[in-house]
């Protein structure tokens, strides 16, 4: 009787352990999205695609070419439409982004700005890959509704984060090839073509 009453009260144990680390696991998960927040790529980006005709990076589309086994017009081509991009700067300042049609230091015109809050983490797998994408909605007035924002991340030294944009979630999670790149000020036209034939 003894031996039935210690199984039942550590079955009971169990099931409470149980209960409350799911709550708790859900918890963690929603406290490190909660941490998320455009802070993480505040200051001043410049669009990849402002460097790509540049002379000093045309090299690179050779490289590029030889590596899918195409021709260079090609793999240009492909590469401008992967990297395509309707402004040229982005000026992310705490909860605010601003839409700029040159480089930052260009001082060109804004395009347009809004206000936008981390609304949720999505993974999307690609090949072998795991795509991490950091949702952010517009609060109200904004020209996108959605910017879907990669990490920042170095590669070659090249400071830079992807990203999409625009009002429908589910078909800028689910386009193929499209990746917008934003690259910090400073970055070098050899970086640029590091990117590029990478």
């Amino acid at each position: 009787m003894k031996k039935t009453k210690l199984l039942l009260a550590i079955g009971a144990l169990f099931c409470s352990v149980l209960l409350y680390a799911a709550p708790a696991s859900n918890a963690s998960a929603n406290a490190e999205n909660n941490k998320v927040s455009l802070a993480d790529w505040k200051g001043e980006w410049n669009n990849m695609g402002g460097y790509l005709e540049r002379p000093e990076v045309q090299s690179a589309y050779k490289e590029l070419a030889k590596k899918e086994n195409v021709d260079v017009a090609k793999a240009k081509a492909d590469y401008l439409a992967k990297r395509k991009c309707d402004f040229d700067g982005l000026k992310i300042e705490g909860d605010k982004v601003t839409y700029l049609s040159t480089f930052p230091a260009d001082k060109g015109e804004a395009k347009g700005e809004g206000t936008y809050k981390f609304v949720e983490l999505k993974e999307v797998p690609r090949g072998k890959a795991t795509l991490k994408w950091n949702i952010f909605e517009a609060e109200g007035d904004a020209p996108y509704k959605y910017l879907l924002l990669m990490p920042v991340g170095w590669e070659e030294a090249l400071i830079h984060f992807h990203m999409r944009y625009g009002d429908d979630k589910d078909e800028l999670l689910a386009k193929e090839g499209w990746f917008p790149t934003f690259v910090k000020p400073s970055s070098t036209n050899d970086q640029i073509s590091g990117e590029i034939a990478e």
